[in-house]
């Protein structure tokens, strides 16, 4: 079938029929289900008042004040804006709810009213707007398509010859793009697009416009395709542009389904029905599956699809334990795509990329990850899939891989063999920008080639940071419980002593009595750092802190000064000279930090504590509706990706307090 023959011109007297009755049940579905602050209607239906949010499997979107103002397609394409109004006025938001996974408005422009729509389903994206007024008008939309660049436009030009992109014009019905010859995207339109195409982006502008009578509408599709299925993309377009309806309508049934899967994990608080429903479909609905992928072969999660678009180490962890509550099978590929990322040296690299070229670009590799690993988290989410039922495959899988991966620990990030692991780029850490870093990012610049001799590839001078070696000492107290479990007793004993080893330097160097705080420590003369962060929190979770030691830094984290922000645990404490409340890793509030210190009060007995940690960073997130990256740790304002992954850990402390 050729594009000359995609459209008709006339829809068939059924065809229009059956979209007016669509279009008449999804509003009576709308109006119903709409609440002023959203909430939840039965047991089946999840509406937020507001969210302009929607995301598939590689593509995310979000509305603009009319038309798609943000738009992405894994790590191939993106747009800012895919479509919007070319000129407006004044626009008028007079009704706007997202109603499991779709978000529809009614808008007023210029004195008309439209019901504007957005879904999006798999790999397809349906905008339209439909005139409810009787006056005609006449609409002009521009929007644009462009390589993806992490929203850098320099990096456009150099993607463009690295993944021979290209656009093609298909005359007078829309737009084609390929990226490497297999991941195509395909753009199309009930009216006509005057297309312009460049080497890294095109760009359109549509004429629209609609006659008197209500019901007159514009629909925009955009599909992702492999190579290879042009003409099954071609023919979806055609079924949408004769039913736009259908997309909402799987979307809401694929949401439907999810929800009807977290029922069976039971009830909880009501204060947090709505946050905890809320946050299983972003968990949920952030996964992903790369189809020809080399190295993604398996479904994951992606962090956010509006800003992180691939797998990350630790995030891939904390999604592993959110998940291992409802789905064993997903928890366990999770991890199962790092496993199998691991390189013969045993790193398990720090992230795997959709799009090699744009890790060529930014890490300057010829290769899917990077040559930096993350913050040793895995064996976490292991014990806990373990835990909770998995396969005997599944723990010899595990072992295998945390073996090597501890023995690269010990050969590549312990240059003065004292079983005290170092971070040696600030990336690797996971805490990007912090504080903890300044200083010896400061002392690698001052004397960078001392530091090479130590380390081939480094950014920064070595640290032994308190939270990495508590993943290591939990991480060898893992292995020698995988270990037995798998008969392998000599193994077990040898992790038992490295544990203990770690464990006990730990409390040796790290531990500051005047303070009562732990503190990250050089790895060249074992120097305090001395600056306070929520990694000290973490030897609560790993259980090496001493009773009197959890009790001072119990003390820390009660105090308004330094963490009992607005949002709880900034990461750097506020006392710091420092400090910036929306600092990324500067000041702003993580939800994993907080995770690891609730599990960690509990873990001494600050029970009480540990409720109240929890409630004044749900509060937050119940009454903004939000389960972002970060927060603000002076306002409690969302910052960061929205619709973040690992910040659904805190439905695992959600359901301990409805159980408790």
């Amino acid at each position: 079938m050729g594009w000359t023959k995609l459209f008709s011109p006339r829809l068939k007297i059924t065809e229009l029929l059956s979209t007016i009755l669509g279009l008449f049940v999804i509003n009576l579905l709308y109006t119903a289900l709409h609440s002023p602050r959203g909430g939840v209607v039965g047991e089946d239906a999840l509406i937020l008042s507001g969210k302009r949010e929607v995301v598939g499997n590689l593509m995310a979107a979000q509305l603009g004040d009319v038309g798609v103002d943000f738009f992405s397609f894994g790590e191939y394409f993106e747009a800012r804006p895919l479509i919007t109004l070319a000129e407006r006025g004044r626009v008028e938001v007079r009704e706007h709810a997202w109603v499991n996974g779709a978000t529809r408005r009614i808008l007023g422009l210029g004195g008309v009213e439209f019901e504007e729509c957005l879904a999006l389903h798999g790999d397809v994206l349906v905008y339209s707007l439909v005139k409810l007024s009787d006056e005609p008008v006449m609409l002009r939309f521009r929007g644009s398509l462009q390589v993806f660049s992490w929203s850098n436009p320099n990096f456009r030009k150099i993607m463009a010859e690295l993944a021979n992109v290209s656009f093609r014009a298909l005359r007078g019905l829309g737009l084609e793009a390929s990226y490497r010859n297999t991941y195509k995207i395909y753009l199309a339109s009930t009216h006509p697009m005057n297309i312009s195409v460049r080497t890294a982006e095109a760009t359109y502008g549509i004429d629209v416009e609609l006659g008197e009578g209500k019901i007159h509408g514009f629909t925009f599709v955009a599909i992702g395709a492999i190579a290879g299925e042009e003409e099954e993309a071609l023919e979806k377009i055609r079924e949408i542009m004769r039913d736009p309806l259908s997309v909402r309508g799987r979307k809401y049934a694929q949401v439907k389904g999810m929800l009807e899967r977290v029922r069976k994990l039971g009830e909880v608080k009501p204060e947090y029905a709505l946050l905890w429903k809320y946050m299983w479909y972003v968990i949920l609905s952030n996964r992903a599956h790369i189809r020809r992928h080399p190295v993604l072969k398996r479904p994951f999660t992606m962090p956010s699809k509006f800003a992180f678009r691939h797998q990350w180490l630790w995030d891939s962890a904390f999604h592993a334990i959110v998940l291992s509550m409802l789905d064993i099978h997903a928890a366990e590929e999770e991890l199962l795509n790092i496993f199998e990322a691991q390189k013969p040296d045993g790193r398990i690299p720090h992230e795997i990329f959709l799009s090699k070229e744009f890790c060529k670009l930014f890490w300057k590799v010829d290769d899917y990850s990077p040559w930096t690993t993350q913050p040793p988290v895995i064996a976490i989410a292991v014990d806990y899939i373990v835990k909770r039922g998995t396969s005997r495959d599944f723990v010899r899988r595990a072992f295998e891989a945390l073996d090597s991966y501890d023995r690269w620990f010990r050969e590549r990030r312990d240059a003065d063999g004292d079983q005290l692991m170092a971070y040696v780029d600030y990336l690797e850490s996971g805490w990007d920008d912090s504080v903890r870093w300044d200083e010896p990012i400061a002392m690698f610049e001052r004397n960078p080639e001392h530091y090479k001799r130590l380390y081939g590839d480094i950014r920064m001078a070595p640290v032994e940071a308190v939270d990495l070696n508590c993943y290591i000492y939990i991480q060898r107290r893992v292995l020698a419980k995988l270990a037995e479990e798998l008969g392998l007793e000599d193994r077990a004993k040898e992790y038992v002593r490295l544990a203990k080893e770690t464990g006990a330097k730990v409390r040796e160097y790290m531990w500051d009595a005047e303070t009562g705080f732990f503190y990250d420590i050089t790895e060249e003369g074992h120097e305090q750092t001395k600056v306070k962060t929520p990694a000290a929190f973490v030897a609560l979770y790993a259980g090496l802190a001493s009773k009197e030691q959890a009790e001072r830094l119990v003390e820390h984290l009660l105090n308004p000064k330094e963490f009992w922000t607005t949002f709880p645990l900034p990461s750097v404490s506020a006392d710091d000279p420092k400090y910036d409340p929306r600092g990324y890793w500067r000041g702003r509030s993580w939800l994993n930090m907080v995770w690891f210190a609730y599990w960690g009060l509990k873990r001494y007995g600050f029970e009480r504590e540990a409720r109240m940690l929890a409630e004044k960073a749900l509060s937050i997130m119940s009454e903004s509706l939000s389960c972002n990256e970060n927060y603000n740790s002076l306002t409690g304002e969302p910052l960061g990706a929205p619709d973040y992954g690992w910040s659904t850990l805190m439905l695992d402390i959600i359901k301990d307090l409805s159980e408790g």
